[in-house]
């Protein structure tokens, strides 16, 4: 049996693959991010549809509309 406090050895190989997966993790964190206040912009606009602009406005709402801050530290 191990020690308690005996340090994991953790291969060259498990790195690279920990670190691989810590950067797709962060890569597609940040296309989703992208993605999603893109789709929270367009909301906005006069060109979407009534459903999206009501299911924006909800959403923004529910974390105290801060796409809405945004839009108006950009036109302001």
């Amino acid at each position: 049996m191990p020690a308690p406090n005996a340090p994991h050895y953790v291969s060259p190989k498990e790195r690279a693959e920990n670190r691989a997966r810590i950067r797709a993790f962060i890569v597609w964190g940040l296309a989703a991010v992208g993605i999603f206040l893109g789709a929270m912009l367009y909301a906005y606009t006069d060109q979407a549809p009534a459903w999206l602009r009501n299911l924006a406005f909800q959403i923004d709402g529910a974390f105290g509309y801060p796409v809405l801050a945004l839009i108006r530290a950009i036109a302001g």
